[in-house]
């Protein structure tokens, strides 16, 4: 099924799900769920879908508008915002829709498709990978493969394995459909998909979730 990050965690803790490709930090919030930490969706530097729009200056910031479909990301802003600008705004949950969020808040977190291909004038933009790895050095792990129980995980994984080699065998292909799909160039999508994200997880992957965790807890974040 497909079904945004935040719907995907809320029915593998309901057990509704095995096994789901959800944001990372669910395996932060619920440390009863399992990671596969070989594959994941990462990232160093600009993220392109990423991207925080604000009216004032960063460190003005009083009020953000989050996009709650992926958790990772906004537990990510309110991190680079604490650390980078100073500032803890309040935060409001908005649908993801530009100027809907710019009129109840200074700023703004937009993801996915729509941060990826929302067009803002007269605002300030930050891109949180850029902004991550500023303030780290390090990449950011987005997203896994979740789940329940290591059992499970382990049954699933030689299919994720295959299913993510077969996937990068026809990735022209799929940035062709999505970028039809966006109304975006193929060149542009293709250049996220093969240059942006990456989907092979080692150490420094997994030192930036790491830094992510710390972080999150030092900020009040974390049960």
């Amino acid at each position: 099924m497909y079904a945004t990050p935040a719907v995907l965690i809320a029915r593998l803790l309901a057990g509704e799900l095995d096994v789901a490709m959800a944001s990372s930090f669910a395996v932060l919030t619920h440390p009863e769920l399992t990671l596969l930490r070989e594959i994941g969706v990462t990232n160093t530097g600009p993220a392109w879908s990423v991207r925080l729009f604000s009216r004032v200056a960063p460190a003005s910031i009083r009020t953000l508008a989050l996009d709650t479909s992926s958790r990772s990301s906004v537990a990510m802003a309110r991190i680079i915002l604490a650390e980078r600008y100073g500032v803890q705004p309040v935060c409001l949950d908005v649908a993801p829709h530009l100027e809907m969020m710019l009129a109840d808040a200074d700023a703004a977190v937009l993801i996915g498709d729509t941060g990826l291909t929302v067009n803002a004038e007269d605002v300030i933009v930050l891109d949180l990978g850029e902004e991550w790895h500023a303030l780290t050095g390090l990449p950011f792990f987005f997203a896994g493969w979740i789940a329940r129980d290591t059992a499970a995980l382990e049954k699933a994984t030689p299919m994720l394995r295959a299913s993510l080699e077969a996937g990068l065998a026809r990735l022209e292909e799929i940035a062709e459909e999505e970028a039809a799909r966006l109304g975006i160039p193929a060149s542009r999508c293709y250049a996220y998909l093969h240059d942006v994200m990456h989907y092979h997880a080692g150490e420094a992957e997994l030192a930036g979730l790491e830094a992510f965790r710390v972080r999150a807890q030092r900020w009040g974040l974390l049960p």
